[in-house]
């Protein structure tokens, strides 16, 4: 995890946010409501490098977002402070793979988030491929974790159905429990959009 800080802490980027859209508590907490985009947590959060996919907690006390450098990713958290946010950190569950884009479930009680995490402990990170060519260690699948009364859980890989290629990307999950997400289409090697519904607590075919 140390490998990732030092890059990681020199890489930022401007989150922009309208206050007031991300979430219903968070604009209950921001009054009066803003119309216009501006940087969030300029200096904090939000600098000179690469800070994306802000995901706040129900309560809008807590955002994670990813940070990347380089060659380096992972999910930050912040929370809510007298006077701003505070310094983000590293996110318990992140850190020794390349993680991004979080998304949280609408009513907190587990996120998915992008990783080139292996499927199986002990291997190495698989190739992704998309734009064209191959990208070496950049495999890409959805992964979850659960809100516990620690914290959160370790990570789960989601089903087959879910990470059918070594390019997913781009989670989101509505309140229906359905997941939004992207993946290349196999001819053309565009990204497209797919939808998996949440039924009896599993995913249903893509």
């Amino acid at each position: 995890m140390t490998s990732l800080i030092r890059p990681l802490a020199q890489a930022s980027a401007a989150l922009a946010l309208c206050a007031g859209l991300s979430s219903p508590s968070f604009a209950a907490a921001t009054a009066p409501v803003q119309t216009a985009p501006t940087i969030f947590s300029p200096g904090v959060i939000s600098g000179a490098g690469h800070d994306a996919a802000p995901a706040f907690t129900p309560d809008g006390d807590t955002v994670y977002f990813g940070r990347q450098a380089p060659d380096t990713a992972a999910i930050m958290e912040s929370h809510r402070i007298a006077d701003g946010w505070s310094e983000p950190r590293i996110a318990d569950f992140s850190g020794e793979w390349s993680d991004m884009e979080p998304s949280m479930a609408p009513d907190g009680s587990y996120m998915v988030y992008v990783s080139n995490r292996p499927a199986r402990a002990g291997d190495k990170p698989g190739d992704g491929f998309y734009n064209g060519k191959a990208w070496p260690g950049k495999a890409s699948a959805l992964w979850q974790v659960r809100r516990t009364g620690k914290g959160w859980s370790a990570p789960e890989r989601l089903p087959e159905q879910i990470n059918r290629s070594t390019s997913i990307y781009a989670p989101t999950v509505a309140a229906d429990g359905s997941l939004y997400f992207m993946q290349p289409n196999a001819k053309t090697g565009n990204f497209q959009l797919f939808r998996s519904q949440m039924r009896d607590g599993r995913f249903e075919e893509p």
